[in-house]
């Protein structure tokens, strides 16, 4: 790879990122405390990727007829100045991201973490009844009245760890995604949890809920990608193989030994199997058309 040029915090990259992959130019977005970085995966385009984003300083329209055509702010992209903050401008590149992460850090605050179960019952899978002795009401029949159940388990955490382990990995993941596109990520992002939360209520009634399903899905759609297409997240092979040996350790009940508390092995696996299914859909419709 090979630096093309490092970038302010407070510089929007989208159209850049997005007319490089319209000319099929491969390239990732590091961020860095207080800088972005735009690397190329092949130093032979560096001409090439030159020309384009001057182009779109200039305001040259990059879009092919049938799409939108750059609009003429494009021109002073790098003089903008919404914020010094890095988490500002990260923000206004990825807002997705980071709306879940803090929709996530709200209800992991207002539930205390999985104890008050008044709280957690907004969002878990089967309803709970509060009345005395507390219970889930089992069965199916309740969906069509709550849809949002299908969702709103994946913002359930239960515990610091559980909530900061799958925030950290939602945060590096979900920023690499929409990079690329924000409708993808709100489509990985609805999949994968209702697969990983169908998956895990099948298995039996209980009380669970995390991101960890949509993160694996997450990692299964990136690899996908990567592997049978021009990469695209350069997600390094060493991540992929530890979070596979942490499913597989999950499955073996070790983290119940240790005290860990039991894992939703069924949601991860369903999470995978969700996102690679959608990396597979993508990969099918990028060999029709390519430009998508």
């Amino acid at each position: 790879m090979i630096l093309l040029h490092s970038f302010s915090n407070t510089t929007d990259l989208t159209l850049i990122t997005q007319a490089l992959w319209r000319h099929k130019v491969p390239h990732r977005v590091r961020f860095l405390a207080d800088q972005q970085q735009l690397w190329l995966q092949n130093a032979n385009q560096h001409a090439e990727a030159e020309a384009l984003m001057q182009q779109v300083f200039n305001g040259v329209s990059l879009m092919s007829s049938a799409g939108p055509s750059v609009s003429a702010k494009t021109s002073s992209i790098f003089n903008s100045k919404i914020s010094n903050t890095p988490l500002v401008a990260w923000f206004k590149m990825t807002p997705v991201t980071y709306v879940v992460f803090f929709a996530t850090l709200m209800v992991a605050l207002g539930t205390q973490l999985g104890s008050d179960l008044k709280g957690v019952a907004w969002f878990s899978f089967f309803p709970i009844v509060v009345e005395g002795q507390s219970y889930l009401v089992p069965g199916f029949d309740h969906i069509w009245q709550q849809p949002w159940r299908l969702i709103s388990p994946m913002l359930l955490h239960f515990g610091w760890l559980h909530l900061v382990f799958n925030s950290l990995w939602w945060l590096d993941l979900g920023r690499r995604i929409e990079c690329q596109s924000k409708v993808l990520l709100v489509s990985l992002l609805m999949v994968t949890s209702l697969g990983a939360n169908a998956a895990q209520a099948w298995q039996g009634v209980g009380l669970f809920g995390g991101m960890s399903g949509v993160i694996y899905g997450l990692l299964g759609y990136i690899w996908v990608i990567d592997r049978y297409n021009l990469p695209r997240y350069y997600l390094p092979q060493s991540i992929l193989i530890f979070m596979l040996i942490w499913l597989l350790l999950g499955l073996t009940g070790l983290f119940s030994v240790l005290g860990f508390g039991a894992m939703a092995n069924m949601a991860h696996i369903g999470g995978l199997l969700s996102g690679l299914l959608w990396g597979l859909m993508h990969t099918f419709i990028l060999r029709i058309w390519p430009n998508n």
